[in-house]
């Protein structure tokens, strides 16, 4: 599959709430997704949809400041998980960075979810701290972890 990438609209948040609803216990309301979509100074939303569909197929928001640089929310629709997509969307988050002159990438995940930890891990980011039982509901610690450009 062939992605694209383009930062959010007002039209795509409820879409990618409804991705949030299906992906987290905890998820971004509609005013925390647009908030993140509409700073064009220190945040962004972007969206990848299929090349030949058009379809949202995931989405990541990154805050970043000077040459660090945060995932607060990477996602990839249900139905195309397992797929690359993930990667995809790290292999973005990362020129994106580089582009601006970030150094530093950070995220937090909960420690049960493996399949997101086995793929930061894989992609390069390294454990640099835990914050226990961090999440509610379920409770679970995060996991830190930084990647350097």
């Amino acid at each position: 599959m062939k992605v694209l990438f383009e930062k959010a609209k007002k039209e795509d948040l409820q879409e990618i709430h409804e991705i949030e609803i299906a992906s987290f216990p905890d998820p971004w309301s509609v005013d925390s997704l647009w908030a993140f979509a509409s700073d064009e100074q220190v945040r962004t939303l972007v969206c990848a949809r299929d090349e030949e569909s058009g379809e949202l197929v995931g989405y990541y928001a990154l805050q970043y400041v000077m040459d660090e640089a945060e995932i607060a929310i990477i996602a990839v629709k249900r139905k195309f998980r397992r797929q690359g997509l993930g990667r995809c969307l790290l292999e973005e988050i990362k020129r994106f960075a580089a582009d601006r002159k970030i150094a530093k990438i950070y995220l937090e995940v909960r420690s049960e979810n493996e399949a997101a930890v086995h793929l930061y891990r894989s992609f390069g980011f390294e454990e640099t701290g835990r914050r226990k039982n961090y999440y509610e509901a379920p409770k679970d610690d995060a996991i830190l972890f930084t990647l350097s450009i």
